[in-house]
């Protein structure tokens, strides 16, 4: 497809790329429509409005259109744009000419300067919004009750503003947690299918040693009795070795299929090997900072002689965090949560605590928090090891802790 270049901008020319254009940059397009509109409304306001005879009708124009062709910059510098606005209204203003459309613009400014900001900077940036109704008061002499009037109706627009991006800004982190709430709950479940096939390959190498051994010894002792009777009893010989050829054929099948079981195949029928090695307590690291910026703020501590431990100890200590972390993630609203990973002489404790945000300081009760088959599928873990898991409410929040035996005698065993 054949392109122009027009101001710097890549135009496409055929119509399905004119359309995939438009619909990339609609929101821009859409602010230079509003400011389109705007600066019909304000040039037919000037012509039947009244105006001072020292200034054209047209003249307050060349402020406030330059001023309003502005608002598509809003995204990349909201406090700027709204400064110029305020500052051109209240110039305006203070000469009693025709602002159009202005104040209308100003609420778009800041609603983009509230939308990014917090509520401290939002005050802030309504403050500065309401210098132009203020302005407006003084500037026509305005009586006391119809001063204090306009000004109220301004405060209430703001307020709608500022409520409006306020939710529009929670409804985004909601969003964005819901996300990597979800990318964890993924992580998670694919680990468990992950978990669910090594069991079965452990299952399968079991039943694959039963085969050699069995079936070896079998061969063996037919082999043996061939040889010690093959002179004085041939027929007996013979049935013995058909016997081990038998058996023999047959253990071969059995190990074709349980080769054939393990083997990992694509669609296309080639073999692929993961080669990824299993989780450690190094990456819990980046497994924390990956669920940062949401409602609940993570501290990750560490306390004694940190060391190496064991491979099935890292894995299940990886494994317990990353549960109770997408636990939290489903169950808490809002709050802090701690990990903490405390090295003993003997043992590795594991306590991961959450407290929600506390709406009421007068009656405080535990948060509600279900124990599915996550965390049945920790504590068989922890089992097998030989340690200890406990998981239970607590006052606005929940609590897990688990204890892992790893002598400091043992730790690369």
């Amino acid at each position: 497809m054949v392109e122009q270049v027009a101001g710097g901008v890549v135009l496409p020319r055929s119509r399905s790329g004119w359309w995939k254009w438009a619909v990339a940059h609609r929101v821009s397009l859409g602010d230079l429509a509003f400011v389109a509109v705007v600066s019909v409304l304000y040039a037919f306001d000037l012509t039947i409005s009244e105006h001072p005879p020292w200034m054209p009708w047209w003249g307050p124009m060349l402020v406030g259109v330059p001023a309003s062709c502005l608002l598509p910059l809003r995204r990349r510098a909201p406090w700027t744009v709204l400064l110029v606005l305020v500052g051109v209204t209240i110039g305006l203003t203070s000469m009693q000419l025709s602002i159009g459309g202005l104040n209308l613009i100003i609420q778009v400014a800041l609603y983009s300067v509230c939308v990014r900001s917090t509520p401290p900077v939002m005050a802030g940036a309504a403050a500065l919004a309401m210098c132009y109704p203020v302005a407006d008061a003084i500037a026509y002499q305005m009586p006391a009750l119809v001063g204090m009037l306009r000004v109220t109706g301004a405060i209430v627009n703001l307020v709608i503003v500022v409520g409006l991006a306020y939710a529009v800004k929670i409804g985004r982190r909601r969003a964005e947690q819901l996300e990597r709430t979800m990318a964890l709950l993924d992580d998670a479940r694919d680990q468990l299918a992950a978990d669910a096939a090594s069991i079965e390959r452990a299952r399968i190498a079991r039943e694959f040693h039963d085969i050699v051994s069995h079936n070896l010894s079998v061969v063996a002792l037919r082999a043996g009795v061939a040889r010690a009777v093959i002179d004085r009893d041939p027929d007996h010989a013979r049935e013995t070795l058909q016997e081990l050829e038998s058996s023999s054929r047959g253990a071969l099948a059995e190990m074709r299929d349980v080769l054939n079981a393990l083997r990992d195949r694509d669609a296309s029928g080639q073999e692929t090997v993961d080669w990824q090695p299993a989780p450690t307590l190094d990456a819990l690291d980046d497994l924390v900072a990956s669920v940062r910026g949401g409602h609940v703020d993570w501290k990750l501590t560490r306390r004694g002689q940190i060391r190496d431990l064991s491979a099935a100890v890292e894995m299940t200590a990886y494994r317990i965090v990353q549960e109770a972390m997408t636990n939290v993630l489903k169950h808490a609203g809002a709050g802090r949560a701690r990990v903490l990973l405390d090295y003993g002489a003997t043992q590795l404790r594991i306590e991961v605590t959450n407290e929600s945000g506390v709406l009421d300081d007068v009656v405080q009760r535990p948060a509600p928090q279900q124990s599915g088959h996550g965390l049945i599928g920790l504590r068989e873990r922890v089992a097998l090891l030989g340690g200890t898991l406990t998981a239970h409410p607590v006052m606005n929040g929940f609590r897990l802790e688990a204890v892992l035996p790893c002598p400091e005698n043992s730790d690369l065993a």
